[in-house]
């Protein structure tokens, strides 16, 4: 603590007054036994300062009252005053008053300094202890450059003693010199610099005396170690840096959580998530995922929908484990998978936006006049909006008419839809048509889904196999048919529709009816405008047409020509085609993949179709020896005529050959069999008969 006057002051009440005799003060101040007091005036005043010394010498002198040996008094002294902050001047004596200005003591000068002298060396004691005691290196040089003082720690760094530096010019111990510097220019500075392998830093001052440089001091420090930390901070800063760089370039929401929930660092797309978060911590529905995380030291996942914007997430926890094993922070992921979901719907539109572009035209191929008989039919029932049923076999093309129908419909530009009702295992048929709503079922949606019905809602719904519709949701469907309202799986209200349906089954609906697998009300909901597809070997002429058609396609895509001969195109119109036009495009593609030549004959075709000979119906005799060629020709032209001649119409004369009327009527215009009448009544001959 530091030493103050009331400390060391001579406490005195006495009173001496300037006309106070000389003698009696001196018997006062030896009775008392103080070396001096204060000297008033009558009105109270403070006049001076006395000492003992002062009235002995004043006796000496023949001097007799106070008045002729008194001092004049310096400004009084406070007893809080500290020591080391009082200038004492030239008097040998201050008076001392307390805190209300009274007169408490006095202060002599010897006692001033007595006390200054102690405190000055308890402050270089402290001084000496600090200057021993700092971490970082201190030495002093005098004006000459001689070292003066040094401690401990720069003892050490230089490799030296206290006892052989002192008095030793500074180069002679240290290797930097700046410290001759300050002493030479009076100004200081900062210097960092290398000795071997360390690195120091020094900061170095002038001292100075009454304006005089007198000497140095310089404060050095080892930064070795600092140097290297920084470098690694930097380094550690640099890739915190990237880290997060990183994180917020991520599309997915990225967090770094600690084991009590808290957010150490997150990502951009994090905050957009989850924006009223608070007190930055995890969000309540997330919590379970991140304790199963910790708990289990593995990788854990669920699936969370967004309260605030509906949005479904893929949430994923990744502890972070360390050497003992544990875990004390996670990586938590958040996969937002609503844009991958838009993304998906949007493909799905655009490949129907580009399956109806690529349809420009009408897409049926076909020259036989069943088939323009059946397209006039179709036409006609695009242009109302009535239920259409499409009856024929397995591969007659049933869904490019549908197609055909949608097109030139009124409602080409809008949705059209295809269901495959035999694709639709039982269990899902009604939530695929009808849609469901939230929660109806385990697994559902939570946002619900649309039905095929409201996918195709103020377009076209496409019905595939309806037949196999089970029965109790035949009923349903016939609701859709009479009121278009649909009610989804777990909604209450119904929901109104605007659907054109068409419908199409290769099985006979009436004998299903009949059967009871199909229910009569919706059979004649269906059965509005029914269209029946003739199979191909019922309209043979088109199977020309559809060959060159297919294999215009299959050569671009195989990039492999083929050419078909007439052979091979008159033994494709032979065969029956049990598949139809779906067996004829597979039998095309197959000769494609498999032929070894570029000429198709009808040999080839024979191999491929799997034909066998026709058996001979009557032997034939032959009265003289013709190519082979020639006389299967001559036979069949022959039998041609004999049957025409004996059934009178092409019909008939094809049944008896059996074979069908387009091959009997185009055999005849290859063999130039004409009539000499009507067709009921002529009679059949070649040109050249």
């Amino acid at each position: 603590m530091a030493m103050r006057v009331k400390d060391i002051m001579t406490r005195t009440t006495t009173v001496i007054f300037e006309n106070d005799f000389l003698e009696q003060t001196a018997r006062m101040l030896a009775e008392r036994r103080i070396e001096g007091t204060v000297v008033f005036r009558r009105e109270g005043e403070i006049s001076g300062v006395l000492t003992a010394n002062d009235v002995l010498f004043g006796l000496m002198q023949g001097k007799t009252t106070v008045r002729e040996v008194m001092h004049p008094s310096l400004p009084p002294l406070s007893i809080h005053d500290c020591i080391e902050n009082i200038k004492f001047g030239d008097g040998s004596l201050r008076p001392v008053v307390d805190e209300n200005g009274r007169l408490v003591g006095v202060l002599t000068k010897g006692q001033y300094l007595e006390a200054y002298a102690k405190a000055v060396q308890l402050r270089l004691k402290h001084m000496d202890a600090i200057f021993n005691a700092a971490h970082n290196g201190i030495i002093s040089i005098d004006a000459e450059g001689r070292i003066t003082s040094i401690n401990p720690p720069a003892e050490k760094m230089a490799r030296t003693t206290k006892e052989e530096a002192i008095g030793r010019f500074l180069t002679d111990v240290v290797i930097p010199s700046g410290l001759l510097d300050v002493v030479r220019t009076g100004e200081g500075h900062t210097e960092k610099y290398r000795v071997g392998k360390r690195i120091y830093i020094t900061n170095r001052s002038p001292i100075i005396d009454e304006g005089q440089v007198v000497g140095a001091v310089g404060v050095f420090q080892d930064i070795s170690e600092i140097e290297f930390i920084s470098h690694e901070l930097e380094t550690v800063k640099q890739i915190v840096n990237e880290l997060q760089t990183v994180m917020d370039a991520a599309s997915d929401g990225i967090a770094i959580i600690d084991r009590h929930g808290g957010i150490v660092r997150q990502n951009e797309k994090w905050a957009a998530l989850f924006p009223s978060m608070e007190h930055q911590r995890v969000p309540a529905p997330l919590e379970r995922v991140v304790r199963q995380a910790f708990d289990s030291c593995q990788s854990c996942s669920m699936l969370h929908q967004g309260a605030e914007t509906g949005n479904t997430l893929i949430v994923s926890a990744v502890p972070i484990i360390e050497k003992e094993g544990q875990a004390e922070r996670l990586v938590l992921y958040v996969k937002d998978m609503t844009e991958m979901e838009q993304l998906r719907v949007e493909l799905e539109e655009t490949k129907r936006l580009l399956h109806t572009l690529s349809q420009k035209e009408d897409g049926l191929i076909y020259r036989a006049p069943a088939m323009a008989h059946m397209v006039n039919i179709a036409k006609q029932a695009a242009a109302v909006d009535v239920t259409v049923l499409l009856t024929g076999e397995s591969g007659t093309g049933k869904e490019e008419l549908a197609n055909f129908i949608w097109r030139q419909s009124a409602r080409s530009n809008r949705p059209f839809v295809k269901v495959n009702c035999g694709a639709i295992p039982e269990t899902l048929m009604e939530s695929e048509l009808f849609g469901y709503e939230a929660g109806a079922f385990t697994g559902a949606a939570k946002k619900g889904k649309k039905g095929y019905f409201e996918q195709a809602d103020g377009g076209t719904i496409f019905l595939d196999e309806i037949s196999e519709i089970p029965l109790h949701l035949q009923v349903k469907l016939l609701r859709v048919l009479q009121s278009m309202e649909i009610v989804r799986l777990g909604a209450e209200a119904p929901k109104q529709i605007d659907v054109r349906v068409i419908a199409a089954t290769n099985k006979p609906l009436e004998e299903l009816v009949t059967a009871g697998r199909f229910r009569a009300d919706l059979f004649y909901r269906l059965n509005v405008m029914p269209i029946v597809i003739p199979p191909l070997r019922d309209r043979k002429e088109d199977i020309p047409l559809l060959v060159d058609h297919y294999r215009k396609r299959f050569a671009e895509k195989y990039q492999k020509p083929l050419v078909f001969t007439d052979g091979a195109l008159e033994a494709m119109m032979d065969y029956h085609w049990p598949g139809n036009v779906r067996e004829l495009v597979n039998a095309v593609e197959r000769m494609f993949v498999t032929a070894t030549s570029s000429i198709v004959d009808e040999d080839q075709v024979a191999k491929w179709l799997h034909l066998e000979p026709s058996p001979t119906i009557s032997p034939v005799a032959i009265g003289e020896i013709i190519p082979l060629k020639q006389a299967v020709a001559e036979v069949e032209r022959q039998l041609m005529i004999k049957a025409l001649n004996k059934a009178r119409t092409y019909r008939q004369a094809a049944k008896l050959l059996g074979v069908d009327a387009s091959t009997l009527v185009r055999k005849a215009q290859k063999y130039k069999i004409k009539s000499l009448g009507g067709e009921d009544d002529g009679v059949y001959v070649t040109s050249r008969d």
